[in-house]
């Protein structure tokens, strides 16, 4: 294989490598702004309770919980798919590269 070929297989596999890195801080992103916001949201709630006089009802912060829980499940499987792509990125450019 030439220079400019082997140059033009690590030129790809580098930008392939970014994008998955890029899509992972994303989902990191995510998953702190949907914590951050679903803990002010009970904040909030527990507030607006707290003020009443029959207080704050039990299990009230169940369905964020849910809510946050099945979010989190799906950030997981996301996480998931790009170690696969990862790992297929790779083999792939181990592949290229040896010939």
């Amino acid at each position: 294989m030439d220079n400019n070929t082997r140059w033009k297989i690590e030129e790809e596999h580098a930008a392939n490598m970014k994008q998955l890195k890029e899509a992972e801080e994303l989902l990191d992103d995510y998953q702190m702004k949907m914590r951050q916001t679903t803990q002010q949201l009970l904040d909030h709630v527990y507030s607006f309770y707290g003020e009443l006089d029959e207080g704050v009802p039990s299990g009230l912060s169940q369905p964020f919980e849910e809510v946050l829980e099945n979010y989190n499940f799906s950030l997981r499987q996301k996480r998931e798919e790009l170690e696969e792509l990862r790992l297929q990125e790779q083999r792939d450019f181990n592949q290229k590269r040896d010939f």
